[in-house]
């Protein structure tokens, strides 16, 4: 299977195989599987199948004398009733592997965990010597549960520019055995980014399959034609594992005899062979990779993204990453050039600035915040970005469009800068020693500065200039100098540079209501999401979510009103305050007063399980310190406060102490949060260390009635 598509359809590339006669029209015959020869024409099974061709009706006629009337007329009705659905296809036959897998009654209950179940995955792939290729591909599938059905409705993403897809023919098996096809007329093409005119040859291919139930048994082949990216040269990725189990998955690459194919095996099933089949015939070679019984990824919380746990394969025939650098460089020469309206906005914003940081940051803020992001997938196609000047006058592009001027900006404030490409954190990290260049997802900015680079990536348009976003962080990744290409690691921040500080004053009143004045300062990628909210939210939208909130501290919880600095203000660490009352807060256990400590935060993400399938893998280290005033009651004194608590291990630092401070009790708790991968062979301890924390901390404090 490829990476996927934007829906259902996307990883549907479990090709069942069907060895079958078929002519290349948009719909197999609808008769296959149920139409059989009445018990008295056992002899004429040959004639049926070869009247099912276009042809049928020229073929009665030769045997028409050598036939007895009454069969003959018998022949004509079943003919023309069988080929009267479709008079142009050819004799249709089912692989008997298919109909045994089909008829198999336990084939549901052996994958219960299962939306649809692929009986075949098969891609075979035709490259030519100026690197063109040739994609057939054919998945059959059975959709097993209700949610399965969601995957009758497919689209097939492609670039009009560069590729052509044909669906050959695709329909719907029902449980009964009858065959629904799709209709000629039933698929679309549509242009999702026709808005957007830099964008207008993204094009998906879509339809949706009749009478999909549980049950069904959906099937379908389609071709892709691809031009090569960089001349001359072949490259691609097939998963052989994906989110479905996979009965028979097949992945072959057809070679001319003289072109090498270098490969890269990731996450290899156990016990499974690894390097493909590979045969020599005539002036072609051949690569085989084969395989059945491919289990599911079942998903889990917090699970490393799926190129880090999935059987897949990526192969290529280029030689050195200088061949695709020096491709990659030619493409994008002359595109950062600026023009007249480019430097006039550059000398506004730099305007009265006089350090390198400040020009910077001026025009990092512009262009993230005035360029508008479109997100868009080109694939293969989608490296090579528009000119600067285009994506300023449109005010839109995606993130090697808005890179691209972003770099331009620098220049025209004479601050070097230089693309940058890089896998973000939601796929696998950068295989160096293997020249494959669609390892990478994303395009960001390298600026210099003394001693090094500062990374920019102006898509996060929440993120301030210092922090870069956690998907671009601890990457493996290509700076594209003038004349060089460089590899580099991105920075991995400090915990302590992304989360939260609170300060809560709280009075305790004489019936047991609460008062809270809550302040709380953020940073890293904790401010990000404050600030994207900020923005975001209507004022009424923000109140109620609000009022939501402090109703969750404590039912019927009133908000009395909060205050927040300007979100649009990157230069300003973003802080806020909420201020809300609760009645009967405390609670009464004859003379003790019980008064739990609101909203500390403890805990840890994807702990909730005895065991995991997967390791743990965090976006980012992060890090939380609070501070809690809040009064003795009056009429009240100390009955308990909770020890002091202190946890250092691999994975976290927390510290909880309580303290008494005239009239006043303090409460100061800290967690800092280091590990950002936990392997499933350390899970069981990282588990207990969590629930020390959460056992650990006590939230209650007691009071007593004075005497």
């Amino acid at each position: 299977m490829h990476q996927p598509f934007p829906n259902a359809m996307a990883k549907n590339n479990i090709n069942l195989k069907i060895q079958a006669d078929i002519a290349e029209e948009a719909s197999p015959p609808n008769m296959a599987l149920v139409l059989l020869p009445h018990p008295h024409m056992s002899k004429s099974k040959d004639l049926l199948q070869r009247c099912m061709d276009a042809k049928g009706t020229q073929l009665i006629g030769t045997f028409k004398d050598k036939l007895p009337v009454f069969l003959f007329h018998i022949l004509l009705i079943f003919v023309l009733c069988s080929c009267a659905g479709n008079a142009t296809t050819k004799r249709f036959t089912l692989d008997p592997q298919v109909n045994k897998l089909l008829q198999s009654a336990s084939l549901d209950e052996s994958y219960p965990d299962a939306v649809v179940i692929y009986l075949l995955d098969e891609d075979i792939v035709q490259v030519s010597n100026n690197g063109r290729c040739t994609h057939t591909v054919r998945q059959v599938f059975k959709i097993v549960s209700e949610k399965g059905k969601d995957h009758a409705n497919c689209q097939i993403a492609y670039n009009s520019r560069t590729d052509t897809v044909s669906l050959v023919y695709a329909r719907t098996i029902t449980p009964e055995g009858k065959i629904l096809p799709l209709k000629k007329n039933a698929t679309k093409v549509i242009s999702p980014y026709s808005s957007f005119p830099s964008y207008s040859d993204y094009k998906k291919l879509t339809f949706s399959m009749p009478g999909a139930r549980i049950g069904s048994v959906i099937e379908y082949k389609y071709v892709r034609n691809e031009k090569p990216v960089i001349d001359g040269q072949f490259t691609d990725n097939f998963f052989i594992q994906w989110y479905y189990p996979i009965l028979h998955c097949r992945y072959k690459i057809i070679t001319p005899s003289n072109m090498d194919l270098k490969y890269l095996v990731l996450n290899p099933l156990k016990e499974s062979q690894q390097s493909p089949q590979v045969i020599n015939s005539g002036k072609k070679k051949i690569y085989l990779w084969e395989y059945k019984e491919v289990p599911q990824i079942l998903k889990e919380g917090y699970m490393p993204p799926i190129e880090e746990l999935a059987f897949n394969v990526s192969v290529t025939t280029i030689d050195s990453w200088e061949e695709f650098f020096r491709w990659w460089r030619k493409e994008v020469k002359g595109k950062t050039d600026s023009d007249k309206t480019i430097k006039e906005e550059v000398a506004g914003l730099t305007k009265g600035l006089s350090s390198r940081r400040d020009k910077m940051e001026a025009i990092f803020d512009y262009v993230k915040r005035d360029i508008r992001y479109v997100s868009i997938d080109l694939g293969k196609s989608g490296l090579v970005p528009e000119p600067a000047t285009e994506v300023f006058e449109n005010k839109y592009g995606d993130c090697k469009d808005q890179s691209t001027l972003l770099i331009s900006m620098l220049k025209a404030a004479g601050i070097p800068a230089h693309y940058v490409l890089i896998p973000t954190s939601g796929v696998g990290n950068l295989a160096k020693d293997f020249p494959y260049p669609f390892q990478f997802n994303h395009c960001i900015v390298a600026a210099e500065k003394e001693g090094g680079y500062q990374y920019l990536d102006p898509v996060y348009e929440d993120h301030r200039f210092d922090y870069l976003p956690n998907s671009d962080q601890n990457r493996g990744v290509a700076i594209f100098k003038d004349h060089e290409t460089i590899f580099d690691t991105t920075p991995f921040f400090n915990a302590v540079e992304n989360g939260t500080i609170s300060q809560q004053l709280i009075e305790i009143g004489e019936d047991a209501s609460i008062t809270v004045e809550d302040k709380s300062l953020k940073s890293g990628s904790a401010e990000a999401f404050l600030r994207s909210i900020l923005i975001d939210y209507s004022p009424t939208e923000m109140k109620e979510t609000l009022e939501r909130y402090v109703d969750s501290i404590s039912s019927g919880a009133r908000l009395s009103g909060y205050t927040h600095s300007d979100p649009l203000d990157f230069k300003t660490q973003l802080s806020w305050e909420i201020k809300y009352h609760a009645d009967d807060y405390c609670k009464k256990a004859g003379d003790i007063l019980i008064f739990e400590v609101p909203h500390i935060e403890t805990g840890c993400s994807g702990v909730g399980k005895e065991m995991r399938r997967y390791p743990i893998s965090y976006d980012s280290k992060s890090f939380r310190k609070e501070e809690v005033e809040f009064n003795i009651p009056k009429g009240y004194e100390i009955y308990y406060l909770p020890e002091p608590l202190k946890i250092e291990n691999p994975y976290f630092e927390f510290r909880s102490s309580y303290k008494k401070e005239g009239a006043k009790i303090i409460y100061r708790g800290e967690i800092i949060k280091k590990a950002v991968h936990i392997p499933t062979e350390e899970y069981t301890n990282y588990k207990e260390s969590c629930e020390i924390m959460e056992n650990g901390c006590e939230r209650y404090v007691l009071f007593r009635e004075e005497k």
